[in-house]
């Protein structure tokens, strides 16, 4: 049994068409980002751990949440960020130091998300198209959160397969992977909804199946525990948000005059490209891999519904920070963007541009600037 099994696995083409040029991409990008900083901001490469280059903006924090928790001494913002990737690389550190234990788990997550990825839209399209998405995935113009220690490749990696296991009727798996990665980012409980849609389309009857899918808010209720422990008001965040990152929601009419107002009127520099720029151009593309699923909502309602959730939060956000990360968070973009390449003249422009783009981001991270 063990040695069908092996045979079977070495035979699988989701290890050349997607873990073999994802492991390629993450190795060109390690070596490049080094590079860069040397080029670009020699002063800042680091005399010991060159992966410090990596550990900017968010990742700090994230370490520090491993190392403390929520609690005292930790700062009180960090308890912005979800608890299931911090324990993770709390659990590493016991292994290794925190930055490699965060780094590791971004690498495995994201191989786990590319096979994921490569499954999910093999469901729909061909090989070709499946093996592209997975390319897509690995130079999104913000991929470079899949190298640092952030949770994007986790939450990815989680979601893309409890939306596979969605379309497999693997309610159970659906329900376990749901739940943590509502433990992960806010994005995450979007599942449940999505699963849920999915599952009464196929079945309409009570059972087991539906008790699974019910496990998906137990990880958003972790995460309001810990607010309410360490706080004393489980919606203790969405006070943080707003007094320190000054990000509310508002109208989603109102959100966009302010993108398209600040992107249109704007000075053309850094800020510009990263702050406004690049949240209204990924808004933009997300609104479109949402209609494109819409196409096919009945073949795959989970990810349109999950997709459809993610663009309404983003779409009302009174300040887009970091949105450009969030849509890294949904599969249908990068299957879409495959299926522009392949099937429509000229698509392959998309993809060259991703690319550029995601030098030019990547560039600004490890240099330690604003990218998203």
């Amino acid at each position: 049994m063990i040695r069908s099994r092996l045979s079977r696995w070495s035979g699988d083409p989701a290890w050349t068409d997607a873990v073999a040029p994802t492991l390629a991409i993450r190795g060109v990008v390690l070596l490049a980002g080094l590079l860069l900083v040397i080029v670009f901001r020699p002063e800042a490469l680091p005399t010991r751990d060159l992966l410090e280059i990596w550990n900017h903006w968010d990742a700090p924090h994230f370490l520090e949440l491993a190392r403390g928790g929520y609690g005292a001494p930790t700062d009180p913002a960090r308890i912005v960020l979800f608890p299931l990737y911090p324990a993770l690389i709390a659990l590493g550190s016991v292994l290794v130091q925190p930055l490699v234990a965060g780094m590791l788990i971004s690498l495995i997550a994201s191989v786990a998300a590319a096979v994921g990825l490569y499954r999910l839209t093999v469901l729909d399209s061909s090989r070709p198209v499946a093996a592209s998405a997975v390319v897509a995935m690995s130079v999104f113009p913000t991929a470079f959160a899949f190298v640092a220690p952030y949770s994007e490749a986790l939450f990815l990696a989680l979601a893309v397969w409890a939306l596979l296991a969605g379309r497999t009727g693997q309610w159970q798996r659906a329900g376990i992977l749901g739940m943590l990665a509502a433990a992960t980012r806010l994005q995450g409980i979007f599942l449940f909804p999505a699963l849920v849609f999915a599952w009464w389309l196929g079945r309409r009857r009570a059972g087991a199946d539906l008790a699974w899918l019910g496990l998906i808010p137990l990880g958003l209720a972790s995460y309001l525990a810990i607010n309410q422990v360490v706080f004393g008001n489980p919606l203790h965040f969405l006070a943080v948000q707003e007094g320190v990152f000054r990000v509310t929601t508002i109208a989603p009419w109102d959100a966009a005059g302010r993108l398209v107002t600040a992107v249109l009127g704007g000075t053309r520099n850094e800020g510009w490209l990263t702050v406004y720029a690049a949240p209204l151009a990924a808004e933009l593309a997300l609104a479109a891999a949402v209609l494109w699923t819409a196409r096919s909502w009945r073949r795959r309602p989970a990810e349109f519904v999950y997709g459809l959730l993610t663009l309404v939060l983003v779409s009302t956000l009174s300040w887009p920070i970091s949105l450009p990360r969030y849509v890294l968070g949904v599969p249908a973009v990068f299957s879409g963007v495959a299926t522009l390449v392949h099937r429509v003249p000229g698509g392959a422009a998309v993809m060259v541009l991703s690319t550029i783009l995601f030098g030019i981001f990547t560039t600004l991270f490890v240099i330690g600037h604003w990218a998203s």
